[in-house]
């Protein structure tokens, strides 16, 4: 009777191990497909860290693996953000210079000037890179939060 009782609290124990972080996996999976790069890390980081609520958690290392790369990942989101922005604003803050800078006589038929144009390209490029880092920043969310090996 006792090695019947010592399986199913083994069982129990182990289920509950398997839920461990769950939650917050599913908030990570949530904060990283809307872009809200610190809350991801700050979540990412308590299970990583272990502290707060996530101290009693008894994680595999590859779960705090997939945790602590999702948190690498969504740094790296938040400064491509910053630089997506810093680039956004300054490229049309120049292309507003230019057409102040245009008299009525002129002709708009000279089009956008190369180093214009130029920085367009890099603001895609960024901005692909950004999207790029959203899908693997879910896509490691989900391997914290669903493989439990």
């Amino acid at each position: 009777m006792k090695d019947i009782d010592s399986v199913e609290q083994q069982s129990k124990v182990q289920q509950h191990r398997n839920r461990d972080g769950v939650e917050i996996g599913y908030a990570m999976i949530v904060t990283s497909f809307f872009s809200m790069d610190i809350v991801t890390i700050v979540l990412g980081s308590i299970v990583t860290l272990g502290c707060c609520c996530a101290s009693e958690y008894q994680l595999s290392k590859k779960s705090k693996r997939w945790a602590t790369i999702t948190v690498v990942i969504a740094v790296a989101k938040f400064i491509t953000l910053g630089i997506y922005v810093g680039l956004f604003f300054s490229t049309f803050s120049e292309v507003f210079d230019k057409i102040e800078e245009m008299d009525e006589n002129s002709n708009f038929d000279d089009g956008i000037s190369p180093d214009i144009s130029g920085q367009f390209t890099t603001i895609f490029s960024v901005g692909i890179i950004n999207v790029i880092l959203t899908i693997m920043s879910v896509v490691f969310a989900c391997l914290y939060t669903f493989d439990r090996g």
